[in-house]
């Protein structure tokens, strides 16, 4: 058995791990954005394809658009998703 002391200790280091968990996660993620804005940016200078959009995110438009195929995203099923799921951070 494990004193208050030892399980509050325990549960703020876990607590600290998944932070530091979701950080790099979302910080992965900005980066990976950065880069593909960034080879998007190469290739309209570069005039290598006809539609250089790799990666597009409109949020108006709620329009995604990746290797020149455009998607529509329903964000509310997204959310209710994220409402009902344990992926909530």
């Amino acid at each position: 058995m494990e004193t208050r002391l030892e399980r509050n200790r325990r549960i703020r280091r876990e607590k600290r791990i998944k932070r530091a968990k979701r950080l790099c996660i979302l910080l992965l993620l900005i980066f990976l954005i950065l880069g593909l804005e960034i080879v998007n940016q190469n290739i309209v200078e570069l005039n290598c394809l006809d539609n250089p959009n790799i990666f597009r995110f409109d949020l108006k438009k709620r329009q995604l658009d990746i290797f020149g195929e455009s998607y529509i995203i329903d964000l509310d099923i997204i959310r209710n998703l994220l409402k009902t799921s344990s992926l909530v951070f």
